[in-house]
C-alpha cells in the first residue's frame, strides 16, 4: 500500500478539491467505458511487458491520456466555475431591492437606447481608398477652393476650345473669300486678254474688208474702239476689286491666325495647369474630385458618429460596471453587454436556462475527463503492482510527464 501511495504521489494523484463533481453517467456512457475498460484489459493481455519498446509506448499512451484529461479538466472547471458565478451574479440581481433594481435598469437602458439607436444606423458604403482618405484629410482645408478654381480652369479651357474652334471656322471662311477673289482675278485677266484679242482680230477683219471690198469700215472701227474700251474698263475694275478683295482677305487672315495663335497659347497654359493639378490630386477631371470630396465627408461623418457612439457607449458601459460592482456582482464586464437581461425578465429567465445548460453539460465532459484519468491512473498502479520489476522504469516514464 505504501508503494502504490508512494506511486501515486509521484504520479500527482493527490485528493481533489473539486467537491461537486460528482462521476454520473448515463447507462450507454457508463456501458460504453465499461467496453472501453474491457479493450484495455484485453490489449494488456496481448502485450508483451518484457519488450521495452511495446511496454514504454503503452505506458506513454496512459501518461498522454492522463495529461489531456488534467488538462481538459482543468479548462472545464474553470469554465464550470464562471458560469456558476454567472448563475449566482443572477440570483443576486433578482434579490436587490426594488430601488437599486431600478438604477441598474435605468443604466441598462442607457445602453440598450445606444444600442438600439447604433442598429438603426445606416453606415454609408465606403466607395474611396484609405490612401485616397487620408489625402482628403490632409487637404481639407484647401480643396474647396482647389474644387472651385479647377472648375473655372476647366469651363475657361472649354471657352478658350470653343474661340479655338469659331477662329478655325472663320480663318476658313475668309481663306475662301480669298481664294474666290483670286479666282475673279484671274477672270478679269481672260476677259481682258479675250478683249485684247477680239479687237485685233475684230481691227484686222474691218482692214481686210476696207482694202479688198473697199467697204467703208470707219463706224466700225468706232464701234470696236468703243467696246473694246468697255471690255477693257470692266475688266480693270473687276481686277481692281479682286485685288482688292484679295488684301482685305490676306489681312483678315494674318489677323485671325495671329489671333489663333494667341488663344492658343492661353489653351496651352490652361492645359498645363490642369494637367498639372490632375496629377497632383490623382483623377481626371474636377467632377471626379468632388466625388471623392463627397464620400471623404460622408467617410468622416461615418467616423465621427463611430466615434460618438464609442464614447457614448463607453461611458454609459462604464456608469453601469460601476453600479453592478457597487451591488457585489462577481463579473460586471459580462452583463455590461448584455444589458436586455438586466432590464427585461424574459431575457434574465432565457439567459438563465441557457446557463443551467451550460453548467450541466461541463459537468457531464467534467466527469468524462475524471473517469478517464481515474482509468489511467489505475491502469498504471495495476502495471506496477503486476510487473514490479519494471515499476522503476513506468515511474520513470511518468516522472517525464510532471
Amino acid at each position: 500500500m505504501k508503494f502504490i501511495n508512494w506511486l501515486k504521489d509521484i504520479l500527482g494523484f493527490g485528493e481533489d478539491d473539486f467537491d461537486d463533481i460528482e462521476i454520473n453517467f448515463s447507462s450507454e456512457s457508463a456501458e460504453s467505458l465499461m467496453q472501453s475498460l474491457a479493450n484495455v484489459s484485453r490489449k494488456r493481455r496481448t502485450l508483451n511487458m518484457n519488450d521495452k519498446a511495446q511496454r514504454e509506448q503503452y505506458v506513454r499512451e496512459y501518461c498522454d491520456m492522463m495529461a489531456v484529461a488534467s488538462k481538459d479538466v482543468d479548462a472545464q472547471k474553470a469554465e464550470y466555475q464562471q458560469v456558476t458565478e454567472r448563475l449566482a451574479d443572477l440570483e443576486e440581481l433578482d434579490k436587490l431591492p426594488v430601488a437599486d433594481k431600478s438604477q441598474v435598469r435605468i443604466r441598462a437602458k442607457k445602453v440598450l437606447k445606444i444600442e438600439q439607436e447604433e442598429s438603426g444606423y445606416t453606415r454609408p458604403a465606403k466607395k474611396i481608398t484609405e490612401a485616397q482618405y487620408r489625402e482628403m484629410e490632409r487637404l481639407a482645408n484647401d480643396i474647396p477652393s482647389v474644387l472651385e478654381k479647377m472648375a473655372e480652369d476647366e469651363k475657361y479651357q472649354m471657352e478658350v476650345r470653343r474661340d479655338l474652334n469659331l477662329l478655325e471656322g472663320e480663318k476658313g471662311a475668309v481663306a475662301y473669300q480669298r481664294k474666290e477673289e483670286r479666282s475673279r482675278a484671274r477672270t478679269a485677266k481672260n476677259i481682258a486678254f479675250i478683249a485684247i484679242f477680239g479687237a485685233v482680230m475684230a481691227a484686222a477683219l474691218l482692214f481686210v474688208l476696207n482694202q479688198a471690198m473697199r467697204v467703208e469700215v470707219e463706224m466700225g472701227f468706232i464701234i470696236l474702239a468703243g467696246a473694246f474700251a468697255v471690255a477693257l474698263t470692266a475688266s480693270f475694275v473687276m481686277y481692281q476689286n479682286a485685288q482688292s478683295g484679295i488684301s482685305s482677305a490676306n489681312r483678315k487672315l494674318n489677323k485671325a491666325i495671329s489671333v489663333q495663335n494667341t488663344v492658343k497659347i492661353k489653351y496651352v497654359n490652361i492645359t498645363n495647369v490642369l494637367d498639372y493639378n490632375y496629377s497632383k490630386y490623382g483623377v481626371m477631371n474636377s467632377h471626379e474630385l468632388a466625388y471623392i470630396w463627397e464620400k471623404y465627408k460622408e467617410e468622416k461623418a461615418a467616423r465621427e458618429h463611430d466615434t460618438d457612439v464609442s464614447e457614448r457607449m463607453e461611458e454609459a458601459r462604464s456608469q453601469l460596471y460601476q453600479v453592478l460592482k457597487h451591488y457585489h456582482i462577481n463579473d460586471p464586464s459580462v452583463w455590461v453587454y448584455q444589458p436586455g437581461v438586466l432590464v427585461y425578465d424574459e431575457e434574465a429567465k432565457d439567459t438563465r436556462k441557457q446557463l443551467i445548460v451550460q453548467r450541466q453539460r461541463l459537468k457531464k465532459g467534467i466527469d468524462f475527463e475524471m473517469y478517464n484519468l481515474e482509468t489511467a491512473k489505475k491502469e498504471l498502479e495495476a502495471l506496477v503492482r503486476e510487473y514490479p520489476k519494471y515499476a522503476e522504469d513506468i515511474i520513470n516514464i511518468v516522472g517525464e510527464y510532471e
